[in-house]
């Protein structure tokens, strides 16, 4: 028998995936970095302190169930929420990641 799923549900896993794997991402691209020492670590605990701060937001947000008629709206709004996080997070990842580069390279020179 096959089971189906409803569109909340398939958004939650869809958000859910895809905020871990930005996380996981994140912390691996940290781990490989050329950059090692007490600094790192400093951007690392920030970070994940503050990605934690917004999984925790939104992770309520999809656990809010909301009623019948307000399914539709709550559903668009938690999507635009949703790629606004990952859109913040990507931003930061970016950054921290052109900073360590831009250390590697002055520090290679």
């Amino acid at each position: 028998m096959k089971k189906t799923y409803s569109t909340g549900e398939v958004i939650r896993a869809g958000l859910l995936g895809a905020l871990l794997g930005s996380v996981a991402g994140f912390v691996v691209g940290l781990l490989i970095a050329p950059e090692t020492g007490g600094q790192i670590r400093r951007r690392l605990t920030y970070q994940l302190e503050h990605l934690g701060e917004r999984l925790q937001r939104l992770g309520e947000q999809l656990l809010r169930a909301p009623a019948p008629g307000e399914a539709r709206r709550m559903g668009e709004a938690l999507v635009a929420n949703a790629r606004a996080e990952a859109e913040n997070i990507r931003q930061d990842i970016d950054a921290l990641l052109g900073n360590l580069r831009r250390k590697r390279t002055s520090a290679s020179s």
